[in-house]
């Protein structure tokens, strides 16, 4: 994190420089969450000025001041001198300053999700939506459509490696956009291709239950124009169900029969995947990702049944897909040192812990398992801490620190100490640490040789896994 409020003021401000090239200026609140990163990108990208602010700058926030754009640490009236529109993120309250100060200039406020619909929806639009594997499925389809010679852009909500970012700048024709569900965002958007990789509960701080999620999706895949398509996965039942009856042409994709475009033959290992493809039972040959896990299959046919809707070619689909090479905090490999081999990853859903200890599990059989687990929001926490306990007990041993808050304030009662009780009810081995300061060195000494270490949540706990890595590179363990 940085600890300026102020992290760069361009010799050149864009708040004189709108009004003397006559473009417009936009205000993003919120910049270093990553939908908001990469619209911020897109929107520079289309002609606009930007400028920004965050109260938690990171990563994000640093590469778009070192393009020279203005970010400020804090929310402020004085941040709207000069502005034409403001975009904000859903996370952030409507009586914060800065949004109403812009109405009372009447500047207009617009949600991240409209202003991604006002960037894309003139062109073709591939959207990509589901509880789990959005950013990856994203990042896939855009590689191969890239391979294809489609200049397509894409808007991914997580740091594509090949990208440079989270956006890939392409033309103007044809969007690839990670279509997300939290406050329904989604519906903002006017895609051509709907995917729908899986449904489950989730965000239900803005859904009042399970049925308003399904009506969400249904009212998503039914935007869909006479000549779109439904591309469902067809191994998740609630995927399944929410394109029953629709309207309109459909292809399925899964690792089970019955599925349009199926894999089969399936060989895992520590180097990615290596399968067979099948179309309506045609056999396309052998194919290839670098991503680990059954989910990231799946989510690499999601890809490839778009793909196939455009009219890819074979060879461009199979040369984009083993080219991949994955997204941040998608089971990313942070370091090797000494026989550990210390892992960060983004999931924050007692389903995503599961898949992602189950790849862990599949791909390095012969090492200990040692996961690290951050809950992110009370909410999620509250609702989950049983599936969390289920999930994070596939690993040897587990520790748990304490929530990450993100947009919300504290729950009574409600800790990272929820979740420690049923891991402890599952498997009994389990350690909870609230203090983030101190746990690195904590961990470091009962790992060994021989042993996986991962980090898993949403929230700040990637830092956890870089501190480990230096440390075993330092030459520190328990030995």
């Amino acid at each position: 994190m940085m600890e300026t409020n102020l992290v760069m003021k361009p010799e050149t401000s864009p708040k004189v420089n709108d009004q003397e090239s006559g473009k417009t200026h936009t205000h993003f609140m919120g910049i270093e969450g990553a939908g908001m990163f990469a619209l911020a990108e897109l929107f520079r990208e289309q002609g606009g000025f930007i400028s920004g602010c965050d109260i938690a700058l990171g990563d994000n926030s640093q590469q778009l001041v070192s393009q020279g754009v203005e970010i400020y640490g804090e929310h402020s009236a004085s941040h709207l001198s000069g502005v034409n529109s403001l975009v904000v993120s859903s996370a952030i309250p409507w009586d914060t300053e800065e949004i109403q100060e812009a109405l009372r200039l009447e500047i207009p406020v617009i949600k991240r999700a409209d202003a991604l619909g006002l960037c894309v929806n003139e062109g073709q639009v591939l959207a990509v939506s589901g509880t789990h594997g959005k950013t990856t499925t994203t990042a896939m389809v855009t590689e191969i459509l890239d391979v294809a010679g489609m200049n397509p852009t894409g808007v991914a909500g997580g740091y594509v490696f090949s990208w440079g970012g989270n956006l890939l700048k392409g033309g103007s024709d044809l969007y690839v956009v990670e279509a997300d569900e939290y406050d329904r965002s989604f519906l903002a958007l006017q895609p051509d291709i709907a995917v729908v990789t899986n449904i489950e509960a989730d965000h239900l701080d803005c859904y009042n239950d399970f049925d308003e999620i399904i009506t969400a999706f249904r009212q998503f895949i039914e935007s869909l124009p006479s000549q779109g398509i439904a591309v469902v996965c067809a191994d998740d039942k609630f995927a399944s169900q929410v394109v029953n009856g629709i309207q309109g042409q459909k292809v399925t994709y899964g690792l089970n029969p019955g599925a349009q475009i199926r894999a089969t033959q399936i060989q895992q290992n520590d180097g990615g995947v290596e399968f067979i493809l099948m179309e309506k039972g045609a056999n396309m040959g052998s194919f290839r990702i670098q991503s680990l896990g059954l989910h990231n299959l799946q989510n690499s046919l999601a890809a490839v049944a778009s793909s196939r809707f455009l009219g890819v070619s074979w060879e461009a689909i199979r040369v984009g897909l083993a080219a991949f090479g994955g997204v941040k905090r998608r089971f990313e490999i942070i370091g090797v040192h000494r026989d550990i081999l210390v892992i960060d990853d983004y999931a924050h859903h007692p389903s995503e812990v599961a898949v992602t200890l189950k790849a862990a599990r599949t791909c390095y059989p012969d090492r200990r398992l040692i996961a690290l687990f951050q809950p992110h929001l009370y909410t999620r926490t509250r609702d989950f801490a049983k599936d969390f306990g289920s999930s994070l007990a596939i690993a040897d041993e587990v520790w748990v620190t304490d929530v990450f808050p993100s947009r919300e304030e504290p729950i009574e009662g409600v800790t990272g100490e929820l979740i420690a009780n049923h891991i402890e009810k599952a498997r009994g081995k389990v350690r909870y640490e609230a203090d983030m300061d101190v746990i690195s060195d904590h961990l470091i000494r009962v790992l060994k040789p021989g042993d996986l270490f991962i980090t898993l949540g949403a929230g700040s706990i990637r830092q956890v896994a870089e501190e480990i890595e230096l440390l075993l590179r330092d030459g520190q363990t328990n030995e």
